[in-house]
């Protein structure tokens, strides 16, 4: 052997140092560009919802993200697939607390 350390559980193992967590700013969440927005109604009994979609995220940021915006609009919603739905007609809302997060958002759409 030429004395590298294989494996070590001890504290002075010779792993890499654990990564600093990032400070992702309010919420947690990383500023992450662009989302587009819309308004939709087909297919769902006449009732509008918001939607999100079209943006670069983990699982887990979209959740964190679909989370803290039912949390500020006081409203429900769900995360499918790449798309947040947020119930009701939110768009403005939506819009200038995405841009307080960071984000890029644009209305899609008509």
């Amino acid at each position: 052997m030429d004395g590298k350390l294989v494996y070590s559980s001890g504290p002075e193992g010779g792993g890499p140092a654990p990564e600093a967590p990032r400070d992702h700013g309010p919420g947690g969440l990383p500023p992450l560009g662009q989302i587009k927005l819309r308004r939709e109604k087909q297919g769902r009994a006449g009732k509008t919802v918001t939607t999100l979609f079209e943006f670069q995220a983990s699982d887990r940021q979209r959740e964190e993200l679909g989370k803290e915006l039912r949390r500020f609009l006081g409203t429900g919603g769900t995360v499918k697939g790449n798309v947040i739905e947020l119930q009701g007609d939110q768009l403005q809302k939506v819009m200038q607390k995405l841009t307080a997060l960071g984000y890029k958002p644009r209305q899609s759409g008509a």
